[in-house]
């Protein structure tokens, strides 16, 4: 059973090919900037994606020297800062975003409506119970 979840899973990370110059959980992060309005803030991203700061300041790192985002000063505390996505970051989600889109449309295809719906409503269930 384990085993063909993580094959599942994979599947969504493969055969993106050069275009994909992160790790998946570095794509999360990128995600959320490109869906979620921002400003967005180191802290507010580790909480939301439920890692520490430390981890999500390796993957704020990652992401700048792939010049997928970009940090800039706070208006208000020239302290803090925010990350936003960059240009070339935005390209890169929109472009896997569509493979993964063309996946799904795949699996649905492939399997029904009615049991890839009954797939979505398992996955949700499993995330609920895994983020509590």
């Amino acid at each position: 059973m384990e085993t063909e979840i993580m094959r599942f899973c994979r599947a969504f990370q493969r055969n993106v090919g050069d275009d994909m110059p992160i790790r998946v959980s570095q794509f999360a992060v990128l995600n959320i900037m490109c869906t979620v309005p921002g400003p967005h803030v180191p802290a507010v991203l580790a909480d939301r994606l439920h890692v520490s700061k430390a981890m999500i300041s390796s993957h704020i790192a990652a992401l700048m020297r792939c010049g997928l985002i970009v940090r800039v000063p706070s208006p208000e505390d020239g302290r803090s800062v925010y990350v936003m996505p960059s240009k070339r970051g935005r390209d890169l989600f929109n472009k896997i975003s569509r493979k993964n889109v063309e996946k799904m449309n795949v699996l649905k295809s492939q399997m029904g409506a009615k049991k890839f719906d009954t797939l979505v409503r398992l996955i949700t269930i499993a995330n609920q119970i895994i983020d509590n």
